[in-house]
């Protein structure tokens, strides 16, 4: 028999589960989607296109340990997807239908796959929206292809501080522990210090990744303000007080110093890095969503 060797997966049986749970979390999102298959010099892109055919198209970058229908929960329930299309790829060479066998390894790299996508898209510009670790992603295409960013949106994001690795040690050190010994209640421990509320979805994700995905460590280094100095798109930056990864009163003042074109900084206080996922979301954080639309629209 063939030895299974993927980058991305442990096993063919942990394919099929990731895969599997990937179809199931597509099924629930509640909002019209289509899907596309993007060509690039990095191989076959997967994306999901979330929303209105007609709306306003966003791209929207989620990070590589995440499965997208998960990532992009949040903001299909908050943002105004009468108005948005959301368009959310996997990134290749990593968890989702995207190529597996080869990734961007370097900020050059990942601009030429945005840009290459994009092209497969037919757009020539457009709105970006980076979340968590997938604003490392964001920034590095606003450096690489300043002219295609239209406007940038940034929330929780890193790329703009360095993240401590010992904030993620105790959720890294569980990969690789096999079924039995990985159970519901460790992992949502481990996931404390990130989301100190309960969540099913993300606690089954995550879980699910580490037993059958190879973790990727992300988080490069910030972003220097001299790589962005010729971004004129209009930039706005959603931060959390209580986010241990990237603490937002720290990120607000670095952004203030960096965005040549900074529009706006809100700070929210869900008390954790993911509380964008909290099912009682406050009239603060409905407000912000609606904030962020008109954003991501032009309005503001």
């Amino acid at each position: 028999m063939e030895k299974f060797a993927s980058k991305v997966y442990g096993s063919q049986e942990g394919r099929h589960a990731l895969h599997g749970l990937y179809r199931k979390y597509l099924a629930a999102v509640g909002v019209p989607l289509t899907e596309r298959m993007a060509p690039t010099r990095f191989g076959l892109t997967h994306v999901v296109l979330y929303g209105n055919p007609a709306g306003r198209p966003v791209l929207m970058f989620g990070g590589m340990n995440a499965l997208n229908p998960v990532i992009a929960a949040p903001f299909l329930r908050g943002l105004d997807m009468n108005r948005i299309l959301l368009i959310v790829p996997d990134p290749t060479g990593s968890v989702g239908f995207s190529a597996e066998e080869t990734a961007p390894v370097s900020g050059r790299e990942t601009g030429e796959w945005v840009c290459q996508l994009m092209d497969a898209l037919e757009l020539s510009c457009v709105a970006v929206l980076g979340y968590s670790f997938g604003a490392t992603t964001a920034l590095q295409f606003c450096v690489s292809s300043v002219l295609r960013v239209e406007r940038l949106l940034l929330v929780m994001p890193s790329g703009i501080l360095r993240t401590p690795s010992s904030k993620l040690s105790k959720l890294r050190r569980l990969a690789g522990k096999n079924e039995q010994s990985l159970t519901d209640r460790l992992v949502a421990r481990a996931l404390v210090p990130l989301m100190p509320f309960p969540n099913d979805t993300l606690s089954g994700m995550t879980r699910m990744l580490l037993l059958h995905s190879r973790i990727k460590k992300e988080g490069r280094k910030p972003v220097r303000k001299s790589k962005l100095r010729k971004l004129n798109a209009p930039v706005c930056v959603v931060a959390e007080k209580s986010d241990v990864l990237f603490p937002g009163q720290k990120v607000a003042g670095r952004a203030k110093k960096i965005f040549p074109q900074l529009a706006e900084v809100r700070l929210l206080t869900t008390g954790a890095h993911y509380g964008l996922f909290r099912e009682d979301t406050s009239e603060g954080v409905e407000e912000c969503f609606a904030a962020m639309s008109a954003f991501l629209d032009g309005e503001l």
